[in-house]
């Protein structure tokens, strides 16, 4: 770590390198380390170091945009001439407005905590010794970084953030079964590496001779681990400005109506403790908690500077680095809970399908949101309200927001999973039961 004070002095010193009207510096540093293991043994440990700064520049309505990955003063120096001749060659964007002006950022823990590869090989170790007792492969990895962000402008704006995270993930194959699980947290003592393991040879166990499904509309419950592969594509292309205002998104014009069931309310909370908190977004922009659905109703979009600027409306903090082509996009989404326990929600499903985890999504219409993929790692059937046992994987072609009108129930446990930027952002999602899944097609396995 280099610390705020560092920072601010080589954030400084980029601004008086620029002869633009207004220029931005955005700074990364990173301290990133990484356990492997695969057929029941460590087989990668490594770790890295690495900085990162990226310079915005206008000159009138011309921006430019350049990056590196050193702080010394003559490679600095070079980004910003980089950066200010890109603008020269620009054609004007009427749109651009002005980089964001300072603002009070909210006050958040910076919770930096080193987790040692002894710390990673130890965990790692656990899962293996568990799996090898049940006579089952274990793989995954243990992934941990320590994560330093500095944004600063000529506008006088400056913010700083550091934090902590570590992911700890397996996937254990029995002869015909896999178990899925993983746990996230700032600090070791939230890994609980036993808890993984036991959790994913519960997968294993159950599945284990998996009949397969003739490929049918059904029910399901989605466990948080899927709802989080499926609300990946909805922060990417729902509540999107540019998105939204260019006509391309499946919600465009229905801002105030409903739109999911009434059960379903979707925050981005960027300041929850029990989450991973960010204060700011990539252009310093003060974060804050923003109703995007309540109660199935769109309320909200999220802006950056941009997109604000372009159209009218408030910045809400969802700026990501520059240059940014894909639009803002929500990093902490919060799916508010409900009132049962998976079990309880399993009990009252006739017939259905229980889903562990979503894999290979992919978009197949993005203007009405809809997605195709597999199921993963521990797909069982429900029948009279017990898991009866495993079944083979099953492909799906799927709407999101279809998914959501259906909503049956909701988990009242919230778990913390990665969302798209792993060192800055995380969601908290609860198991979704879901009264019609579009289900196309079976696997081999």
């Amino acid at each position: 770590m280099l610390g705020e004070k560092k920072l601010k002095e080589i954030a400084k010193k980029v601004l008086s390198l620029s002869g633009a009207d207004e220029t931005e510096v955005l700074l990364f540093v990173t301290n990133h380390g990484l356990t492997r293991f695969a057929n029941s043994q460590i087989h990668q440990n490594v770790a890295s170091e690495d900085l990162g700064v990226s310079v915005r520049v206008a000159k009138g309505k011309r921006v430019g945009v350049a990056s590196g990955n050193s702080f010394q003063s003559m490679a600095l120096a070079d980004v910003v001439r980089r950066a200010e001749e890109l603008a020269r060659l620009q054609k004007e964007d009427p749109c651009f407005k002005s980089l964001p002006k300072p603002q009070k950022i909210p006050r958040v823990e910076k919770l930096v905590h080193q987790i040692s590869p002894e710390e990673r090989a130890k965990a790692v170790a656990t899962i293996i010794k568990k799996a090898k007792a049940k006579k089952i492969i274990a793989s995954g990895a243990f992934d941990s970084v320590i994560s330093e962000i500095a944004v600063a402008n000529s506008w006088g704006l400056w913010g700083y953030h550091a934090g902590s995270l570590s992911d700890l993930s397996t996937i254990l194959q029995g002869e015909d079964s896999s178990g899925f699980a993983s746990q996230l947290g700032r600090k070791a003592s939230e890994i609980k590496a036993e808890e993984v393991a036991d959790q994913a040879i519960e997968k294993v166990m159950r599945g284990k001779e998996p009949r397969a499904l003739k490929p049918a509309e059904m029910e399901v419950i989605l466990e948080p681990q899927a709802v989080s592969e499926m609300l990946a594509f909805f922060a990417w292309l729902g509540p999107n400005a540019r998105i939204y205002h260019e006509e391309a998104s499946h919600f465009s014009g229905r801002l105030g109506e409903t739109v999911f069931s009434e059960k379903v309310t979707i925050v981005d909370d960027p300041l929850d403790p029990e989450g991973i908190p960010m204060p700011f977004d990539f252009e310093g922009v003060p974060k804050r908690r923003l109703e995007i659905i309540k109660e199935g109703v769109l309320r909200n979009l999220v802006y950056d500077s941009y997109h604000a600027g372009k159209y009218g409306e408030e910045n809400t903090g969802h700026g990501l680095p520059a240059p940014n082509t894909e639009g803002p996009i929500p990093l902490h989404l919060r799916l508010e809970p409900g009132e049962k326990s998976l079990e309880e929600m399993i009990k009252g499903v006739k017939k259905g399908i229980l889903v562990s985890r979503l894999w290979y999504v992919r978009t197949l219409n993005p203007r009405y949101l809809t997605i195709t993929g597999m199921t993963r790692d521990g797909t069982f059937l429900i029948e009279n309200g017990q898991v009866v046992g495993g079944v083979k994987n099953l492909r799906f072609n799927q709407s999101i927001p279809e998914a959501l009108q259906n909503v049956v129930e909701i988990g009242k446990k919230l778990t913390t999973l990665t969302s798209l930027e792993m060192e800055f952002g995380a969601n908290r999602l609860p198991a979704l039961r879901i009264g019609n899944w579009h289900f196309t097609s079976g696997t081999e396995f």
